[in-house]
């Protein structure tokens, strides 16, 4: 235990140096700055309200002007009719000379707004060519910390496709919460602590095959896990004989000790390993186990405090409060339990990095677990200044079927980036025939990875999902392979073009779909707020699915490359230059690369 205080010491006191340096020098994009929010400005002054008063929206296809104001909120603010508000405002911007408005028409509760087209996108595509990478991105937040609990699997176990949800979804909106200017904490709450443990003890000294032990550790605790449940069902005794090792653990026996350490250390060595396929890295790695100590006193504390009481029967600690089913913060064979090493969590993080927000990717099903403890951590005064959430989330199966350790129906998640990157190793195969092997093993690996994390990310969280191979692969829409195609598209018409300067002075365009794939664009920083606002990254992956796209009727419809008019010609190459920037920074955000090529 020791050890585990030691190691987690460093890492702790590294994440506190590096957000005291953050909130001190962080500099992110002012939002202010970006042509979307200028506007936005501009419209308030006219309207004489706050920016914050109202959103801009993109209208929908059929309605014919750039952007949209709905006038609900300002009316029943103002106390007035939302179609007269909008007949009144549209007379007001008709009549004020403005650099971004051509004029404006009221539309039921609607304001429909037309911009000066030549002096809005070539702000916008400036905007983008200088800050590349980083458009999307502000400062919004830039004074925030939040720690985000994710991914948190069991040790002992193998990683299953079970976990991905929580690591995905907590990667992508760490990165959403960093681009909006938050200083994230990434905790890793590995799942350390607990009867299993004593099961799994129990399996180890009784059953364990040494030499299969050495050769693939991680398979034969999986193998002992599921054995354990088996024998239990014939022998329910040894139950009992698992908890006694657990209580033993908890009370600092060396010689159990040793071996849980041991499990610890090899399933952490075997975890990383998953993570650096999928590019996931964490701050901390602060086990259950990191705070069993503190357990206890969280539960002295509620006893003080009168929250928690002790059955007389049978001393076990329980918990009641108004609204919410009675729950043990103790067993009665004095063991700790899941929502007590919460707390503990819960309060040595508010005290230790002063966060103003912490997040948990955690499934749905637990959501009870999380509403118990944020109420019992606001009664104890923990969270104080800290907004704890719950980040649910449905559940992931494989040809309907949900996946179970115990069972021994796990699906392994490197079993499943195997499959992945195989499968569109053969499709890359059919489709490209010019690609070398070398190529295509690089390809097949990015665009197996980003089917995976994809299709997770680009549905709402709170769905349950599963995986169609045909769907997460396919070229027409709705996969990332699609994005990666729209940008390898982009790509190959510079590479013909010999990639030739962009020059950003007079931007000038004729079609229709050029101004629609521009107008996109400036929204992509609102749409990264709106995500973060939301804890939904799949509004990015929609966004950008529709900015796909809108570049593709492009596409159809225009030859760069056969466009004769100079000036043209150089406008266009910046538009797909500054849509390729957009989405390989959405993608970016959802943890998905995009090869060059193909």
């Amino acid at each position: 235990m020791n050890l585990v205080k030691k190691a987690g010491g460093k890492a702790i006191d590294k994440t506190k140096k590096r957000i005291a340096k953050d909130l001190l020098s962080k500099k992110g994009v002012v939002f202010d700055n970006y042509a979307i929010f200028k506007i936005k400005k501009s419209l308030s002054e006219i309207l004489e309200v706050s920016p914050n008063h109202f959103s801009l929206e993109l209208p929908p296809f059929h309605i014919k002007t750039d952007l949209s104001v709905s006038l609900f909120e300002l009316a029943k603010e103002k106390k007035v009719d939302p179609k007269n508000l909008a007949e009144e405002l549209a007379i007001k911007i008709n009549e004020t000379k403005n650099n971004f408005f051509e004029s404006a028409q009221a539309l039921g509760p609607y304001l429909n707004i037309n911009l000066k087209k030549q002096k809005t996108y070539p702000l916008l595509l400036k905007e983008i060519a200088k800050l590349k990478d980083k458009f999307g991105q502000s400062d919004v937040n830039k004074n925030n910390v939040v720690v985000i609990d994710y991914s948190g699997p069991n040790i002992a176990k193998p990683f299953g496709v079970g976990h991905l949800r929580s690591t995905i979804i907590g990667q992508a909106l760490a990165n959403i919460y960093e681009a909006t200017g938050y200083c994230v904490v990434k905790d890793n709450h590995l799942g350390d602590w607990g009867t299993q443990f004593g099961k799994l003890i129990y399996a180890y000294k009784n059953w364990a095959d040494k030499e299969k032990f050495k050769e693939n550790p991680i398979e034969e605790l999986n193998i002992l896990y599921v054995r354990f449940h088996e024998e239990a069902k014939k022998n329910p005794s040894i139950e009992d004989e698992a908890r006694k090792i657990f209580q033993q653990l908890e009370l600092g026996d060396e010689s159990l000790l040793k071996i849980w350490s041991k499990f610890e250390k090899i399933s952490v060595s075997e975890f990383n390993k998953v993570y650096k396929k999928l590019g996931i890295s964490f701050d901390t790695f602060l086990g259950e186990s990191y705070f069993v100590g503190e357990a206890e006193k969280i539960i002295q504390e509620a006893l003080d405090k009168k929250v928690a009481f002790e059955d007389p029967t049978t001393g076990a600690i329980a918990v009641e409060l108004s609204g919410l089913p009675s729950f043990l913060l103790r067993k009665q064979d004095g063991s700790t339990l899941y929502i007590t090493r919460d707390l503990a969590t819960l309060k040595f993080r508010t005290k230790t990095f002063n966060p103003q927000e912490t997040l948990y990717a955690v499934g749905e099903e637990q959501s009870l677990h999380f509403k118990q403890m944020f109420a019992l951590a606001k009664t104890l005064g923990y969270a104080d200044g800290n907004t704890a959430k719950h980040i649910g989330f449905g559940l992931m199966s494989i040809d309907g079927e949900k996946m179970s350790t115990r069972k021994g129906t796990l699906v392994l998640l490197e079993d499943l980036i195997t499959q992945s990157i195989a499968k569109a190793k053969e499709i890359l195969m059919s489709k490209n025939k010019d690609l070398s092997a070398e190529e295509v093993e690089e390809i097949s690996e990015i665009v197996g990875m980003g089917a995976v994390i994809y299709n997770d990310l680009r549905q709402s969280r709170q769905k349950n999902i599963s995986f169609d191979w045909k769907k997460m692969l396919d070229f027409e829409g709705g996969s990332a392979v699609y994005l990666q195609y729209t940008v390898a598209r982009i790509n190959s018409i510079l590479k013909k073009l010999n990639n030739p300067r962009t020059v950003l002075g007079n931007i000038v365009f004729e079609k229709e779909s050029e101004f629609a794939l521009a107008k996109k664009m400036m929204f992509f920083p609102m749409i990264v707020l709106e995500a973060r606002k939301n804890d939904s990254p799949h509004l990015v992956a929609v966004y950008l699915e529709e900015l796909a796209q809108l570049f593709n009727h492009f596409y159809n419809e225009v030859s760069i490359i056969g466009t004769e008019d100079e000036v043209l010609r150089l406008a266009r190459i910046a538009l797909i230059k500054s849509t390729a920037i957009v989405i390989k920074n959405g993608l970016a955000l959802l943890g998905v690369k995009i090869p060059e090529k193909i």
